[in-house]
């Protein structure tokens, strides 16, 4: 988390003052390490702690809250609880999301404990303002559109036309069988395949956003998916490494495919079987997920197995997107029925 400090006030901290550090020798003499080196050096030791799409997302944050100090004359390490403050009602007028502000100051209280400064985002006025924008602004998040079984069905009866489109109706049914995130699909391995023996199959996905120690989880793969990954695989005659690939051009084969690309697969599918725009341009990287637990829950598959799908610690989440599906047989709907309230 490099920590860009260009704020006012740069001089080191002495060890008389708050948040003092111990001496650093060079050359013989003592001097002390200020909070923007401190921070610098934990960011070079975290690159190996933690997945690089979350060092990625807190060097951005931090540079958004780097830039808005910048800005206004303000230092950013370590920062004061008033500027944190402002920090987060400016956001809201630039209409963030809450959701965004929130993970912003969780970036800020990380950076300053990482430095070994005072943390400005665990001060009452920092909650206050939080709450304040929580009475403020509604927290629910836009969810992304599922993509049922239903609908990727009929992605598959179009004729694979080319490369691209082998791969394509593969990564789709391992997307949906495996209830991968984007990053998880596109780091499976061809190796952690393994066949069942009855048609069906299995893969291990090695590390996923909820096992940071990389104990890895095993998640079925139909026979229809197996039929479907085997084409790919025998079309571009790819034999170990990454699952999913680049297609470059008709047959040419490029990089492991990007979590990015994920997205704009899924989307394809909204396109091709004739959703409206207003509903394929909310299809993310995380529909096929989406999908299969609302159709898991249609199915009135119990919740304990829904999770082990989905590879989900609680019911938030799962809960969350098949609501429509769950409030449908809901005690209210079936009591609907039997007062015949029709």
């Amino acid at each position: 988390m490099a920590s860009k400090y260009e704020g006012p006030g740069a001089e080191p901290e002495t060890e008389s003052g708050a948040g003092a550090v111990s001496p650093l020798y060079k050359s013989g003499e003592q001097r002390s390490i200020s909070p923007a080196e401190r921070l610098d050096d934990w960011s070079s030791m975290a690159t190996g702690a933690f997945a690089a799409n979350t060092i990625r997302a807190w060097k951005a944050d931090w540079e958004i809250f780097s830039e808005y100090c910048r800005t206004h004359g303000l230092q950013s390490i370590p920062a004061a609880a008033k500027a944190v403050r402002e920090f987060v009602f400016e956001c809201l007028s630039n209409q963030k999301k809450p959701a965004t502000i929130r993970r912003y100051v969780s970036t800020i209280g990380r950076a300053h404990r990482a430095a070994n400064v005072a943390d400005p985002t665990a001060t009452e006025i920092v909650r206050l303002s939080l709450k304040e924008m929580s009475r403020t602004v509604p927290a629910r998040q836009t969810q992304a559109r599922g993509l049922v079984w239903r609908e990727i069905a009929e992605f598959l009866e179009f004729d694979a036309r080319h490369l691209r489109d082998i791969r394509d109706r593969a990564l789709v049914t391992v997307a949906y069988d495996t209830m991968c995130r984007r990053e998880e699909l596109v780091n499976l391995r061809i190796d952690d395949i393994a066949d069942s023996g009855d048609g069906s199959g299995s893969v291990l996905i090695r590390r996923s956003k909820t096992d940071k120690v990389g104990d890895g989880a095993t998640a079925y793969l139909s026979p229809l998916t197996m039929r479907l990954v085997s084409a790919w695989f025998q079309a571009s005659m790819l034999k170990s490494g990454p699952v999913f690939a680049r297609v470059v051009g008709r047959n040419g084969l490029g990089e492991q495919l990007t979590a990015q690309t994920v997205t704009a697969v899924l989307r394809k599918v909204g396109q091709w079987i004739g959703l409206p725009p207003e509903e394929w341009k909310r299809i993310s990287g995380h529909s096929a997920r989406v999908g299969a637990a609302q159709d898991l829950l249609a199915l009135n598959i119990d919740m304990a197995s829904v999770m082990q799908a989905g590879r989900w610690k609680d019911t938030r989440m799962p809960m969350r997107y098949g609501e429509r599906v769950l409030a449908a047989r809901g005690g209210m709907a079936r009591a609907a029925k039997v007062q015949e309230r029709v």
